[in-house]
C-alpha cells in the first residue's frame, strides 16, 4: 500500500480525557487512524518515533503548552511539514494570532462543529498530499540531474588528471599543468555545490539521510586535520586538534558530522589571514559532546551572528560560495538532536560550537536556534 492509499494518521494531543474522546468520536467515522497523547512532551516523543500526517493540538496544557509544541515541531527540519490544527476554548483573537505565529496551519475554538472539523482536516491533508507530491517530483528531477552532473564532473576530472599527468612529464608544459590543476579545482568546487544543492532539497523535504552508529570522537578531529592540512599550509595557516579523551564516544552519522567539521574548517581557512591558526576541540559533558573549531580570522560582526546559519547568507561580500555550508551544517546538527552556535570578535577570530547528544533518540525534535546555549 502506498502512502496515498493508506488512511491518514492523525495525532490528537490534549490533557483532558473527555476532549480526546470527543475528537475520537468525531473523526473515527472518517476512517482516519488516530493516536492519542496526553501532554506536549508525550506528543514530541510519539512524533519522533512515527510522524503523523496531521496533529490536532490543545493550546492550554500543563508543562509544554500547545504553542511550545508547535514551535518545536515547526522549528525542526524533520517535522516542520506536518500540518497542525490548534484547538482551544478561548474565543480570543490574540490566542489565534499567537498560535498561527507559532506555525500552526489552522485554529478552532470549542465547542467544535463536527462537519467543520472534518472539512478542515481533509483540506489540510489534501494540501499536504499535493505538497508531498510536488516535493517528490522535484526530488526525482533533482536526483536525475545530480546523477548526470556527477557523471559529467567525474569525466572532466578523469580526463583533466590524465592530461595533467602527461604534461607534468615535460618541463616545457608548466603553464599547462597550472591551468589543468586550476580546472580540477573548479571541478571540485562544482562537485561540492551539487552535493550542497542535493542536501538542501533533502532538508526541505524532511528527508536528510542519517546512518547513526557509535563512534570515537577523537578520530573525527584527527581525520579532519589530516584532510585539511594541505589547504591550510597553502595559506601558511597552522591547523591542529587539542588532546581529546580517547574514551569519548557518541552515537552519530560519521560522514555527516565529518561534513559539518569540514564545512567549519573550510570556512576557517577561507577567512583566516596568512600566518593564522585553527584549533579543533572536543569535550565531553553530561549531555554528550561539544565540538568546536576556533580560528584567528577576521571575525564576524555582532549584528550578523544570528544570520550566519541562514541559507544563502554570506558574511562577506566576496561571493566565495553560495552560503549553504553553515545552513546545511545546522540542519545536520539539529537532525542529531544537537545545536550549533558561534562566538566571534571582529579582528580576533571566531569559534563555532556544536553539540552531539549522548543518545540521538533523546530528542530529535530540538527547536531551531542559533543562540548561545544557557
Amino acid at each position: 500500500m502506498t502512502a496515498a492509499d493508506r488512511p491518514a494518521r492523525i495525532l490528537i494531543v490534549d490533557d483532558e480525557r473527555h476532549n480526546r474522546t470527543l475528537l475520537e468520536v468525531m473523526l473515527e467515522p472518517e476512517g482516519f487512524v488516530l493516536s492519542l497523547a496526553t501532554s506536549g512532551e508525550e506528543a514530541l516523543v510519539m512524533v519522533a518515533k512515527d510522524p503523523p500526517d496531521l496533529v490536532i493540538m490543545d493550546v492550554l496544557m500543563p508543562g509544554m503548552t500547545g504553542y511550545d509544541v508547535v514551535g518545536t515541531l515547526k522549528g525542526n527540519i524533520t517535522t516542520k511539514h506536518i500540518p497542525i490544527i490548534m484547538v482551544t476554548a478561548l474565543d480570543d483573537r490574540d490566542a489565534r494570532i499567537v498560535g498561527l505565529s507559532a506555525g500552526a496551519e489552522d485554529f478552532l475554538t470549542r465547542p467544535l462543529d463536527r462537519a467543520e472539523l472534518c472539512m478542515r482536516v481533509r483540506n489540510l491533508l489534501r494540501l499536504k498530499t499535493a505538497s508531498d507530491g510536488a516535493l517528490a517530483g522535484r526530488d526525482n528531477s533533482m536526483g536525475m540531474v545530480s546523477h548526470d552532473l556527477r557523471n559529467l564532473l567525474h569525466g572532466i576530472v578523469l580526463q583533466t588528471t590524465m592530461l595533467a599527468d602527461d604534461a607534468s612529464a615535460s618541463t616545457d608544459n608548466k603553464e599547462m599543468v597550472v591551468g589543468l590543476k586550476r580546472i580540477l579545482g573548479f571541478a571540485g568546487r562544482m562537485h561540492r555545490l551539487v552535493e550542497d544543492l542535493v542536501d538542501v532539497v533533502s532538508i526541505d523535504a524532511g528527508k536528510l539521510a542519517l546512518e547513526p552508529a557509535r563512534h570515537v570522537a577523537a578520530t573525527l578531529l584527527s581525520e579532519i586535520v589530516d584532510a585539511s592540512r594541505l589547504a591550510a599550509a597553502e595559506r601558511a595557516i597552522s591547523i591542529r586538534s587539542d588532546t581529546v579523551d580517547p574514551s569519548l564516544m557518541a552515537t552519530f552519522d560519521r560522514e555527516r558530522i565529518l561534513q559539518v567539521m569540514n564545512n567549519l574548517v573550510t570556512n576557517a581557512i577561507k577567512f583566516t589571514p596568512r600566518g593564522g591558526a585553527i584549533m579543533l576541540r572536543c569535550e565531553g559533558t553530561d549531555d554528550g559532546l561539544v565540538l568546536s573549531v576556533s580560528d584567528t580570522g577576521v571575525g564576524i560582526p555582532g549584528k550578523l551572528l544570528d544570520t550566519v546559519f541562514e541559507r544563502f547568507v554570506q558574511v562577506t561580500h566576496d561571493h566565495r560560495g553560495l552560503g549553504l555550508g553553515l545552513y546545511i551544517s545546522q540542519c545536520i546538527v539539529q537532525s542529531h538532536g544537537g545545536r550549533i552556535w558561534v562566538e566571534s570578535t571582529v579582528g580576533k577570530g571566531s569559534t563555532f560550537y556544536f553539540t552531539i547528544p549522548s543518545m540521538m533518540t533523546k530528542s530529535k525534535l530540538m527547536p531551531t536556534s542559533t543562540a548561545s546555549p544557557p
